[in-house]
């Protein structure tokens, strides 16, 4: 007898135990998607990615007409597209438990645009990766340009070091300008690098004067010549009647004249 109801009280509790998993769960998977929080992060309020845009797209993959379950909902889809956004760095689409679909994504922040001899151009960020332009949206970054070869990259995204672009003429460029940034001086004082396929050029800001660096070595050192020169003869109204400054040469300085 105490043996039967021994059974009777483990079946029982077996029961119980599974339906209370079975109507939690039906309770759950029964209910549609409540909501879908887009998070969108970058430095400035505009940018390449338009939240309103991206938003009314995710909708359409969830398609929440016909998927009326949560369970129906295509988080993988969601996640490959929100993926595949060229200006996107870092996604992330997740479902809850009580019926949301929360969505991250941070956008890239580019800090230069290079431009081909072809006048096309693309985006590039601290660490070589390239990003499509978008015509509605022109951030304000250092502009490089000249005879440069390589191919402008659409709809995706890509690194100066794929295989792609690492024979083209945009690493070389890329690590001037990089250097360019990282000093403290060049980064206030310069606002386009030049490529004449031979030698890097910079244009200064406000000054009609060209500074030529050379084939590309030795920027760091060059650079910080530049800043001592040009330190040095603030203020001399010699500063007026030189057209080109080559810092190209090894322990010297040649000023070029303008021709009067």
């Amino acid at each position: 007898m105490n043996k039967f109801i021994k059974i009777s009280v483990w079946v029982l509790t077996v029961g119980v135990i599974v339906c209370l998993w079975y109507f939690t769960h039906k309770e759950h998977v029964e209910h549609p998607l409540r909501a879908v929080e887009l998070t969108l992060m970058r430095e400035n309020a505009q940018g390449f990615i338009e939240k309103d845009v991206e938003y009314q797209k995710i909708m359409k993959i969830c398609d929440t007409v016909n998927n009326t379950d949560i369970t129906m909902i295509p988080i993988d889809s969601v996640r490959n597209y929100i993926s595949s956004i060229p200006w996107a760095i870092y996604t992330e689409a997740n479902l809850t438990l009580d019926e949301m679909m929360f969505v991250n994504i941070v956008e890239c922040q580019p800090v230069m645009r290079v431009f081909n001899k072809e006048g096309r151009s693309v985006y590039l960020d601290d660490n070589g990766n390239i990003y499509p332009i978008k015509s509605n949206y022109t951030p304000r970054v250092l502009i490089g340009s000249g005879n440069l070869n390589f191919k402008a990259v659409k709809n995706k995204s890509a690194n100066v070091y794929d295989d792609e672009y690492a024979k083209s003429d945009l690493p070389k460029i890329y690590e001037v300008m990089k250097s360019v940034l990282k000093n403290s001086y060049s980064k206030c004082c310069v606002k386009q690098v030049y490529y004449d396929n031979k030698n890097f050029e910079l244009v200064l800001n406000n000054v009609d004067m060209k500074v030529v660096l050379g084939d590309g070595s030795d920027v760091d050192e060059k650079l910080q010549n530049m800043q001592y020169f040009l330190e040095q003869m603030q203020g001399s109204p010699d500063m007026k009647d030189y057209c080109k400054i080559n810092f190209n040469y090894v322990n010297q300085v040649v000023c070029t004249k303008n021709k009067k």
